[in-house]
């Protein structure tokens, strides 16, 4: 359980309690923290005006969405969709009649931008790479695109030949082909979890550890991190085999609305787009003229 029922009523304390309960019985680690800790955030906020949140109407979700979270198009977006889930898990456990998150807009993410890691940042992990698994998270983020959580999971079981099965985000499986250098390497392994802790009942390391980890190995830079590895991948991939639905499936997206982001990445693409148009009559000159009259 987290500590974040710490400082509310009991009230308050026992819903959020519940409510992870609950929670963790379909979702993953990760989701069920992040959906807990913006119930936290909202039960405070309520406390503050001596509220409830079974009091809080649309009007007071609309205004908590506005000022009671971060400006950020994203995390209004999360805070959102936390909503929803959690006044329908209050409906259903009856602890509202009315659902007063039924109605609230649709708050569409901003359309994102790849962040690709750069190919020597990726080389400067790997120069201070100390062990077997630092290598293979950058191998697995770089050459398989798996994010933190999908590799902080990953056993030897889920090498399946020249396969890789991955548990992804909302406990959704797929399986994809292993890179070369990736299959060559987990052969270094023992049987087991790839990624071992004794301080995860579930026996691998958590998936904050293994970020942790790839960021320092990545020099502890801005926007170097897991998900740039996993960028790097969707833009290097896209290049080679411009296949949307493909890279969609490799990646575990759920739409390829979001596969779509790599195409805006693709600077090389761009720049052959651009240079290889010809250059028609008259132009030249006329830029040789403005020089001459410069």
């Amino acid at each position: 359980m987290t500590n974040f029922s710490y400082g509310l009523c009991a009230e308050h304390q026992q819903v959020l309690t519940d409510f992870e309960t609950a929670l963790l019985s379909y979702r993953a680690p990760t989701t069920v923290k992040l959906r807990v800790y913006y119930v936290n955030r909202l039960m405070r906020w309520s406390e503050a005006s001596d509220q409830r949140v079974w009091q809080l109407e649309r009007s007071d979700l609309m205004a908590w969405l506005t000022k009671g979270v971060g400006p950020s198009a994203w995390t209004k977006r999360s805070a959102k969709n936390t909503l929803s889930v959690f006044y329908q898990w209050a409906e259903s456990t009856r602890h509202i009649v009315v659902n007063p998150a039924s109605r609230l807009p649709t708050m569409r993410a901003p359309y994102g931008v790849p962040n690709p890691c750069p190919d020597d940042a990726v080389l400067r992990a790997l120069d201070r790479s100390t062990r077997r698994i630092d290598v293979l998270m950058l191998m697995l983020g770089e050459y398989q695109a798996l994010r933190a959580g999908e590799i902080a999971q990953l056993h030897t079981a889920d090498i399946q030949g020249d396969q890789i099965r991955i548990h992804g985000k909302g406990n959704k499986v797929r399986v994809i082909p292993l890179h070369p250098l990736v299959r060559d390497l987990v052969t270094y392994f023992p049987t087991g979890y790839f990624f071992p802790s004794d301080k995860n009942a579930l026996g691998h390391m958590l998936p904050a550890s293994v970020g942790r980890r790839i960021r320092w190995l990545l020099g502890d830079q801005r926007k170097l991190n897991a998900h740039s590895l996993r960028h790097k991948f969707g833009v290097e991939a896209l290049e080679l085999t411009p296949d949307l639905m493909a890279l969609r499936d490799i990646m575990g997206h759920a739409s390829v609305a979001t596969t779509e982001i790599y195409t805006r990445a693709s600077t090389t693409r761009l720049r052959t787009m651009v240079t290889s148009l010809p250059e028609r009559p008259g132009r030249e000159a006329a830029v040789h003229a403005l020089r001459a009259s410069a």
